[in-house]
């Protein structure tokens, strides 16, 4: 099993994240799971059949951009950093 981190951040204001997901591969099947808060306060748990389904659910709200978390700083309000900038 491994699992891959990833953020859905809002295109419009990237250091807002808009939910936190999981995408997760297991010898019996593929599984994405997505955690966000709603405006109320009230915490969501999604399960869909890939990122690209999760990001279209959550597209509905506002446009957002795909992170995966190696490559991601939105946990500390930081624009995501250029992976590959980094790495020079």
């Amino acid at each position: 099993m491994s699992a891959t981190p990833f953020a859905l951040i809002s295109v419009e204001d990237r250091t807002k994240v808009v939910a936190y997901g999981l995408d997760i591969d297991l010898p019996s099947g593929h599984d994405v799971i997505t955690f966000r808060r709603e405006p109320g306060g009230q915490p969501t748990f999604s399960v869909h059949q890939s990122v690209e389904r999760a990001q279209d659910r959550y597209n509905m709200l506002t446009p957002l951009e795909l992170v995966w978390e190696p490559d991601c700083a939105c946990s500390a309000g930081e624009e995501p950093r250029d992976s590959v900038a980094d790495a020079g």
